[in-house]
């Protein structure tokens, strides 16, 4: 065998491992983003005796998160819960750090409750907008795209407490607690669909100031951001200011 032969075969038995071990990799990374069909049954159950326990009114599991990504960190499965009185989607779930069942229901609760008391002081000042709730999961949609063209140009608000918030605090899930009754201060993030405007900073701080003058919200961070619906930054920062 000539030595360019030799080194064709050499040359393609590497491109052959290299193109294997791709092939394995992609495969790999391929089965570790689908979901477990044993683990969700798990935490489905796992969840079942948790509210039995737990929450005296009506609850409904309708879906699982396998989060894939790892974005929550303590958990891999949870269960998505709809508590049939207050409309409230939370989540159920195992944390791993603390080896114990917890839920997401007061901060969720919270989140609705708080969006929909602050909407009307920033569509006053900015316009209609959208909050998290309208939104809904639509964003993981595969019609996404096909919502955007029909949602335009909208302002999005979203609201958001710490997600561990009522164990923290040890509230009761059967008894109504407002986030007025307690020194929480969450985050607000406002994303703009245009560009910033000279008039900007006084209608965020009469935002805050009008919040705090009406007892709405005490404390808090916000965050504006100017985004266009495609995804593009429209100003290099952001404004925030925490009050």
């Amino acid at each position: 065998m000539s030595k360019t032969k030799k080194i064709l075969l050499t040359l393609l038995g590497v491109f052959l491992i290299i193109l294997t071990g791709v092939v394995i990799l992609v495969f790999s990374f391929t089965q570790s983003m689908k979901a477990d069909l044993d683990e969700e049954k798990k935490v489905k159950h796992q969840a079942e005796r948790y509210l039995e326990k737990n929450f005296e009114d009506g609850t409904e599991i309708y879906d699982v998160l396998y989060d894939n990504m790892g974005n929550w960190g303590y958990f891999d499965y949870a269960a998505k819960v709809k508590h049939e009185k207050y409309g409230t989607q939370f989540l159920v779930f195992f944390n791993e750090e603390t080896g114990e069942m917890e839920d997401t229901f007061i901060s969720d609760k919270w989140q609705d409750d708080t969006e929909k008391e602050i909407r009307p002081y920033i569509e006053n000042e900015l316009g209609d907008v959208l909050i998290s709730k309208d939104m809904g999961d639509i964003a993981e949609s595969d019609d996404w795209e096909e919502i955007q063209e029909e949602i335009g140009d909208s302002n999005q608000l979203l609201l958001v407490f710490d997600e561990r918030i009522g164990k923290e605090l040890k509230i009761d899930p059967n008894k109504a607690a407002s986030y007025k009754d307690y020194e929480v201060a969450p985050t607000i993030r406002i994303t703009l669909s245009r560009k910033k405007q000279d008039a900007d900073e006084d209608r965020f701080t009469e935002i805050i100031t009008a919040l705090k003058k009406d007892g709405v919200l005490k404390h808090g961070n916000m965050i504006v951001e100017y985004i266009s619906t495609n995804g593009v930054l429209l100003e290099d920062e952001e404004w925030s200011k925490s009050f």
